[in-house]
Parts: C-alpha cells; sequence; structure tokens
C-alpha cells in the first residue's frame, strides 16, 4: 500500500496544520456482477456469433454417409531375433496401424482400383477415421462420404488393401531377417572356428599341466625365499646391535693395585688354562661370577691376614678380569664372523628372488592367455548357438503372426450421419458463453471507470452527497434535463429532492454549508445539469438561491436555460458592471441567476482580484445559497481558484466514464487548494443503485476530516 498525507496552511477558517488530509493508494475492489450487466451485449454477440456459426455450416454442408469395419489384433505383434532387428513396442505399434490406414498411400491405391481420380492437392471423396476403444484390441474404422455406395466400397477397399500391404511387410521383413540370420549364423561359425583354432595351437606348443605345476612351485618357493630373505635381515641386525657394546682394553673393574694385563699376555695365560678359545655366554658369566667373588673377599683378606694374603688375591683377581676381557673379545670376533656370513647370504638371496619372479610372472601369462582363448570359444559358442535357434524357429514366428491380424466386422453399408445439432448448438452457446465472460473480465480489469456508487465507497472515504438516475434527453433539446414542478420522471425528480434534504438536513461539517462549488474531473460528467436542477429545487422549497455560472469556457448554464447573453460574473471581475447588472431573475420566484458574462482576452486572472471576495460577500448576505458551477478541476485552473471561497465542493461523477485515477487526481488537487468539505454525487446511476444507495445509507452527508482510498 501507497500512502500519503498532507497537511493544509493555516488560515482563518480553522483549517491549517489541524486538519490532516490522509489519501491511502491502494488497488480498488470493483463489481464484476455489475459491470458484466452494463456490457450484456458482449455476451449476445458472442452467442448469435458461435450460434450462428454452427446453424448456418449445418444449414449449408451436404449429407454424408458413414461405413464402419473393425479389425482384431491379438497379443503382441513382433518378430524377435538376437538383434532386435524388428522389435515393435506394444503401445507404438497401433499409433502405426491407425497412421498406417490413414496413409496417403494406400487410399490412393483404392482410388486407383475404385477408377477415382484425383488432382495432385485435392480433397480425397471420402474421409477415414480410425480409434482405438479404450483397453481393447480392436482398431474401428470409419469412412465418412457423399455418396454411400463410394463410401462402403472405398472402406472395405481400404481394409483389403491393409491387410494385403500387411503380409507383403511380413514376408519380406521375414526373408530379411531370414537372410540376416542366415549371414549372422556363417559369420559366428568363422569366429568360432579361428577361436577353437588358437586353442588348439596353444596346447601344442603348451603343456597345460606342467604350467600350472610350474607356477605353483615357483610361487611356493619364492615365497621360501621371501620368508628366509626375511629371518636374514632380522638375524642381522641383532649382530649390529650386539657388536655396538664391544668392551674396549681398559680395566674393568678394581682398585688401583690391581693391572691388566696386555692382549698377549692374557692370551698365553688362557691358552695355559683349561678355559676353551672360544668360550661360551655360560664360561663367560662363570668368570664375571668368580671376579665378582674374589673382589668382595679382598676387603675381608687384608684385615684378616695381611699384605702377603691380599696380594695373592689381587694377582687372581687381575687374572681373572683379564679372562674376562679375552672371552669377552672372542665373542665380538665371533659376531663378526656371524654378520659376514649373513650378510653374503642376503646378498645371493636378493640376487636370486627377481629371477624367479620372473620366472613366475611369464608361467602366469601364459596361464592366462590359455583362459582368455577357452573363454573366447565359450562366448562365441553360445551366441552361435542363439543365432541358430533363431534361425530354426524363423517360419514359425511367421505363421503366428499372420494369424494375429484378421477382420472382425467388414464395412457395412453406408448410413446417412447424424448432425447431433442440439448437441452442437449446447457446445456452440457453452463457448460462447465462456468467451463472452472472458472477454468482459479482461475488459473489466484494464478499465477504471466507475461501474455503481458501491466503487465509489469502496475505494474512497468521501460520502456520496447523491445519486441523479439517467434519463433520456435528445442533443437538439438539453432544456428536457431540468426538472419541473410536476415532472413525470418520478425518480429523476425525487433524486433532486434527496439531494435538497442532504443539504437541509444534514450538515456537510459543523454547520450547513452556504456556498456549494460543483465540479468534475473531465467535461462531459453532468456537472451542470446537477447544479442546475439543484438550485430550481432549492429555489422552489422558499429558500433564495443564485446560481453563478462560473465556467467561463464551457458555458453550459446558459446553453441549458436558452438564454440570451447578459452581462455576468466575468464583466462584474472586470469592474464593467454592478452587482445590479449581473444578478438577473429567473422564472422561478426566489431563485436568481448570474451568467458568465462577456468573454474577452483580459479573463487571465480575474478570479484573482478582489472583487470576487467582494461578490462572494454580497451573494453570501443575500441569498441562502451560492451555488456555483465550475469549470473541471483538471480542465482550467479557475475551479482551483474558487475552491477556497465554497463551503463545500461537490464532485460529479459518472459511471462508464469517469476514471479512478482522475477522480483521485481531482481530490488531490481539491485538497491542496485548502476545500473544507468535498462530496460525490454520481450522475447517470442505475435503477439498483438507487434503490440500494437509498436503502441502505437514507441520506448521506460528506465528512470534514478529509478522505480515503479504500481497497
Amino acid at each position: 500500500m501507497t500512502e500519503r498525507t498532507i497537511i493544509l496552511p493555516e488560515n482563518g477558517n480553522g483549517s491549517g496544520y489541524g486538519a490532516t488530509y490522509q489519501l491511502s493508494m491502494m488497488v480498488p475492489r470493483r463489481r464484476y456482477l455489475s459491470y458484466l450487466r452494463e456490457r450484456w451485449w458482449v455476451v449476445l454477440v458472442c452467442l448469435v456469433v458461435t450460434i450462428g456459426t454452427v446453424v448456418v455450416y449445418e444449414t449449408v454442408r451436404r449429407e454424408t454417409y458413414s461405413s464402419f469395419a473393425q479389425l482384431y489384433l491379438s497379443g503382441e505383434v513382433q518378430l524377435t531375433s538376437v538383434n532386435s532387428l524388428v522389435n515393435e513396442d506394444w503401445q507404438n505399434y497401433y499409433g502405426t496401424q491407425i497412421e498406417l490406414l490413414k496413409s496417403v498411400r494406400l487410399q490412393g491405391e483404392v482410388l486407383d482400383k475404385l477408377s477415382i481420380k484425383v488432382e495432385p492437392g485435392g480433397t480425397l471423396p471420402v474421409k477415414v477415421e480410425v480409434v482405438q476403444p479404450l483397453k481393447t484390441s480392436i482398431l474401428l474404422v470409419q469412412a465418412t462420404g457423399a455418396d454411400p455406395s463410394l463410401t462402403q466400397r472405398f472402406l472395405q477397399g481400404l481394409v483389403d488393401q491393409y491387410l494385403a500391404y500387411k503380409k507383403e511387410t511380413r514376408l519380406l521383413t521375414s526373408e530379411d531377417v531370414m537372410i540376416s540370420l542366415t549371414d549372422q549364423v556363417a559369420k559366428k561359425a568363422k569366429e568360432l572356428q579361428i577361436a577353437q583354432d588358437r586353442w588348439a595351437e596353444f596346447v601344442r606348443t603348451n603343456n597345460v599341466a606342467v604350467l600350472e605345476e610350474e607356477a605353483k612351485s615357483a610361487g611356493l618357493y619364492l615365497a621360501e625365499l621371501n620368508m628366509q630373505l626375511a629371518k636374514l635381515k632380522l638375524e642381522k641386525k641383532l649382530l649390529e646391535e650386539g657388536l655396538g657394546a664391544a668392551p674396549t682394553n681398559e680395566v674393568i673393574a678394581g682398585d688401583p693395585g690391581s693391572t691388566l694385563l696386555s692382549t698377549n699376555a692374557a692370551s698365553n695365560l688362557v691358552l695355559g688354562s683349561n678355559i676353551p678359545l672360544m668360550a661360551s655366554d655360560n664360561t663367560l658369566k662363570t668368570a664375571r661370577v668368580e671376579l665378582q667373588v674374589r673382589r668382595a673377599e679382598r676387603d675381608k683378606v687384608v684385615a684378616d691376614h695381611g699384605e702377603i694374603a691380599a696380594r695373592r688375591l689381587n694377582e687372581e683377581i687381575a687374572r681373572l678380569e683379564n679372562t674376562v676381557f679375552i672371552i669377552e673379545q672372542q665373542n665380538v670376533e665371533q659376531r663378526r664372523l656371524e654378520l659376514k656370513d649373513a650378510e653374503k647370504r642376503i646378498a645371493a638371496m636378493e640376487a636370486s628372488i627377481p629371477a624367479w619372479e620372473t620366472k613366475a610372472l611369464g608361467v602366469n601369462e601364459r596361464l592366462s592367455q590359455g583362459q582368455r582363448l577357452k573363454n573366447d570359444i565359450q562366448r562365441e559358442q553360445t551366441y552361435y548357438e542363439k543365432l541358430l535357434g533363431a534361425l530354426q524357429n524363423a517360419d514359425l514366428s511367421k505363421n503366428v503372426q499372420q494369424e494375429r491380424l484378421s477382420v472382425l466386422q467388414p464395412a457395412t453399408p453406408g448410413q446417412l450421419t447424424k448432425r447431433y445439432l442440439p448437441i452442437r448448438i449446447s457446445a456452440a452457446a457453452v463457448f460462447g458463453l465462456a468467451l463472452s465472460l472472458g472477454i468482459v473480465f479482461g475488459w473489466y480489469l484494464l478499465d477504471d471507470r466507475f461501474v455503481s456508487v458501491r466503487d465509489i465507497q469502496d475505494q474512497f472515504g468521501e460520502k456520496v452527497l447523491g445519486l441523479v438516475p439517467q434519463v433520456r434527453v435528445a442533443k437538439s433539446k438539453p432544456k428536457q434535463a431540468l426538472v419541473e414542478t410536476s415532472d413525470t420522471r418520478r425518480a429523476y425528480a425525487e433524486s433532486y429532492r434527496h439531494l435538497r434534504s442532504a443539504l437541509l438536513l444534514s450538515s456537510l461539517g459543523e454547520s450547513r454549508p452556504q456556498t456549494l462549488l460543483f465540479t468534475g474531473a473531465l467535461p462531459g460528467e453532468g456537472k451542470t445539469t446537477v447544479a442546475v436542477n439543484l438550485a430550481r429545487v432549492l429555489a422552489r422549497s422558499g429558500l433564495r438561491v443564485v446560481l453563478v455560472d462560473a465556467d467561463a469556457q464551457g458555458a453550459g448554464v446558459h446553453r441549458l436555460l436558452e438564454r440570451d447573453e447578459q452581462p455576468g460574473l466575468l464583466d462584474f471581475l472586470r469592474g464593467d458592471a454592478a452587482m445590479k447588472q449581473v444578478l438577473h431573475n429567473t422564472d422561478i420566484p426566489g431563485l436568481a441567476l448570474i451568467p458568465a458574462g462577456t468573454r474577452s482576452s483580459e479573463a487571465d486572472g480575474l478570479f484573482l482580484r478582489p472583487k470576487l471576495e467582494e461578490l462572494f460577500r454580497l451573494l453570501r448576505r443575500d441569498h441562502d445559497f451560492v451555488v456555483l458551477d465550475a469549470a473541471p478541476i483538471l480542465a482550467t485552473d479557475d475551479s482551483a481558484l474558487l475552491v477556497p471561497h465554497a463551503d463545500a465542493v461537490v464532485l460529479v461523477v459518472r459511471p462508464f466514464r469517469t476514471r479512478t485515477r482522475l477522480v483521485r487526481q481531482a481530490l488531490d488537487m481539491l485538497y491542496q487548494r485548502q476545500a473544507k468539505q468535498v462530496a460525490i454525487i454520481l450522475n447517470r446511476a442505475r435503477k439498483d443503485d438507487l434503490a440500494g444507495h437509498y436503502a441502505r445509507n437514507g441520506i448521506a452527508t460528506a465528512s470534514r476530516n478529509g478522505h480515503g482510498v479504500k481497497g
């Protein structure tokens, strides 16, 4: 929703910053049914066109005759081969048969047999329709033509020609299939023989059993080599870790008095003793234990037996220390020898493993080649057997197909085609009605003109002052639009009495308005007729009323009252005439008239002169009501200059002529020009609008608080 608020400037009439007029722009809601009632002729035209077209067509077209035939197709009709040479889908099959029966080729051959000549591009004398009843295997063929005998003969000839064509096609297809199958069987036989020859050549040059045993033994031996290699690498790693802790030529343990023998002396000492050259781990362990015992005894011997015994014990300890050292050296040498031996064995195994791997791969490759040859033979053999079976069953398939197509009912004699005129007329009426409703609805969406009083009430906040019904008035006699005392147009006269009551009994604001300004959005909405008639009705009620023709361009009051040109408003504003000279009496007591006056080139800016303020002061002093017939508010600026002098502005609108956006612009301009009160009169209203409006609302009055668009 788009909303805009306009604040009027402060003035002496009480409006200003305290008076706020709010204009809310929303999507209007209008009555489609009301719009449809006004456009009833569209519905009538569409119905006449559609129904008339059907009636004329059924009247001028010639009588036609229809002949019927039925074909029965049982089961799925197909000839299957391994290569799917002919494999029609079940659903597409019937569509193919229907198009075949309707084809130009078959129908042309039938016409040739019947000796009927048709010019190229000409119309066939018989029309053919083919349908398949739902969930059946039957084709219903209908031929329609002007000659009943020709129609029957044509349909029967078409069925016969269709059967002959299907038979010929079936034979050609079967022969093609058999030829293709025979060629493929011979080709596959050759391919099978080639595969078998390759296998025989492979068996001749290779002993499959020996290859399998070689592959098995090579695999086992290769696995054993890899396992031994892994064990040797582990043993090598352990030997390398043992050599990392080898002893050096130092004192192993003892005091400052103990000495370590040289390596040669220690070796001689050991060789002279009972210790073997390659001592085991147990010998080394025993020597180390004995050495620790002697060291423990040394402190006790020094204290108990003296230095001589201690010296002998130290010599024994030194001898044991050298013995331990020598044994450890021997163990290191032994590990080094074992490490060299392990490295040699690892190198030998690593050198032999690739040769065995190559040998195992070669054997496996020859075995794989033999397996591929065996698979090729098996595949070619299977395909060959299937082709051979399809070739043997080709004749059987052909015979089965011939029995699946039969004539269930031959062509019937030509019968007069029913016209179904009532059904066609009803369908045309429904179509015409739907078309007309669619046209009117589209027109309704694109048209923003008023349709009824409900449109005004739904879209604007201004109250509707009254409604004036439509009356027929000849253009050459505009005076017929005036309300007379004994007017026979009761509804027309009563509408102006309602307007009078709205002004006298209901106030447009805090007090009854004295100066009324009648205007419209654009010319042709009837604001002059409404203003003149309301002034006449007020005067007949005993009130003093003055009618001022403020439309300097239109001069509608002059034409409506059929008065001669007299001095008027423009003359008074220019100062060329006094009030008595411009104020004229009429045939109705109490009603005075101020015509537009003499027009001249100096008319611009007259409504801005102080004389206008003097005019209204004099008129209000001597009259109960001052009725101003102004120009359309959007047409000239003169009406906008009169708005501040009026107690209420009456905007006259007309259904199917006044547009919503123009009324919105007019209201916006009126409030911008300090309009105190605004009311709306709907001119040329329908009877149902009149009854509904006055029954619901009675005499409506305008509000002073402002105006707003209701969505």
